[in-house]
């Protein structure tokens, strides 16, 4: 059972490109099997499945700095 619920801030951290490590994002969706992953919003509209674990709490670090 995952720790996030919908509405959450959350920022990517898979390790990947698309999108980059530290990108800001909603989660607008959390499905119940943990292999299907969490749907975000990530803050410029584009919407991604990605696992919890690819996934770190609250605001990127970034956008803490601002």
């Amino acid at each position: 059972m995952t720790a996030y619920q919908a509405g959450d801030r959350v920022y990517t951290a898979t390790g990947d490109q698309d999108p980059p490590d530290g990108t800001p994002g909603t989660i607008t969706h959390i499905h119940a099997d943990p292999g299907d992953g969490i749907d975000i919003t990530l803050d410029d509209g584009r919407i991604y499945n990605i696992l919890e674990c690819g996934l770190e709490p609250g605001a990127a670090p970034r956008e803490r700095q601002a």
